[in-house]
């Protein structure tokens, strides 16, 4: 996890962060505690390794989005509107990107070059 971390988005996260792999190629992240030996389910949902690159979650991209130094977008207070209602986005990427506005982070989108696909699950998104 964490060379894919570095290699897509450049991103070194601290030792104390650890990665639990569940099922459908989900990664969760979690911070060791006492409470480890009990614990039903380690961490949050932190996103999925695709068989192209990792996809980030919301709450993944705003653990590994503070420290990424390459496919991060940072879009305008219009476009972010736009796609947090659920709407691809028109953009010059390819592959995985960290969504952003300001210091809101967003999750991530698949780039083809001419549009970033919207990964925003229905029940997170923003309704007019």
């Amino acid at each position: 996890m964490r060379r894919l971390l570095k290699e897509q988005f450049e991103a070194e996260l601290p030792e104390d962060i650890r990665f639990y792999m569940g099922g459908k190629s989900r990664v969760y992240a979690y911070k060791s505690c006492e409470f480890d030996e009990i614990a039903s389910h380690r961490g949050i949902y932190f996103g999925t390794i695709e068989r192209d690159g990792l996809r980030l979650s919301i709450e993944g991209s705003f653990i590994a989005g503070k420290l990424a130094k390459k496919n991060v977008i940072e879009l305008d207070e219009e476009s972010f509107g736009r796609w947090m209602r659920g709407e691809d986005i028109e953009a010059d990427v390819k592959g995985y990107c960290i969504v952003k506005h300001g210091s809101y982070f967003a999750g991530c989108g698949k780039g083809n070059g001419r549009v970033l696909r919207n990964f925003v699950p229905k029940d997170r998104r923003v309704i007019d």
